[in-house]
């Protein structure tokens, strides 16, 4: 059994959000995919930003905001979003004292196929 507990896991702060790798799991296992517990503090946002991966977000905890290009709606607690890539997005902590917490699952798109195959 591999276990990762929250105490001995490393954070780091990245787009405004306090991060936490799940996967890759080095030593572990290397899925096609990788994903982060993601935390943005009371009152914050992430760092409006876009990347070359496609992401979903599984919100667990808090509430708050996201805008994903021009779209905005209210997040809660089970809530999961699809975001493609190259999609500019932010999410804003409403909260005064709780943590808006959620997860991030993210991987690139496999090539297109040669058309004139």
């Amino acid at each position: 059994m591999h276990v990762k507990t929250d105490a001995d896991d490393a954070r780091i702060r990245k787009n405004g959000c306090d991060i936490r790798e799940l996967y890759p799991w080095d030593g572990v296992v290397v899925p096609p995919w990788n994903s982060t517990l993601c935390s943005i503090r009371p009152t914050e946002s992430s760092t409006p930003h876009g990347h070359a991966t496609d992401e979903t977000f599984i919100f667990i905890s808090g509430e708050g905001h996201l805008r994903v290009a021009t779209e905005e709606r209210r997040i809660t607690p089970g809530d999961v979003v699809y975001i493609p890539h190259g999609t500019d997005h932010e999410v804003t902590n409403t909260s005064e004292s709780d943590p808006l917490t959620f997860v991030s699952i993210y991987w690139l798109q496999p090539a297109e196929h040669d058309k004139d195959a």
